[in-house]
């Protein structure tokens, strides 16, 4: 893609479309996206979050810097740890909720 800003809404499309997904997943509860005897769902929420911040990445740290509702500090990290209780406060903030659904 060679216009810069074609380029920036294509990836905020794709994180908007990530984190509406990941949401819906976890539409499902609380208790079964903690439930440690079918991880799937969480899984599934994780690897959606993945993308979204994998995406973030992509329009490097100003757009972070510039979109500071998002915790881009629980989210991206340089090891492979996973906070499960940060994830499920992501995906359910009301805030990225009412962007998403826009």
């Amino acid at each position: 893609m060679k216009d810069p800003e074609a380029r920036v809404r294509a990836l905020v499309d794709r994180m908007l479309r990530e984190a509406t997904i990941a949401g819906r997943y976890a539409s499902r509860g609380k208790s079964a996206f903690f439930d440690l005897r079918s991880p799937e769902l969480r899984d599934a929420v994780e690897l959606r979050v993945l993308h979204f911040t994998e995406t973030a990445t992509k329009l490097g740290r100003p757009f972070r810097n510039a979109n500071r509702l998002i915790p881009w500090d629980d989210l991206v990290h340089e090891y492979p740890e996973v906070r499960v209780d940060k994830l499920w406060r992501f995906v359910n903030d009301h805030r990225l909720k009412s962007v998403a659904c826009n």
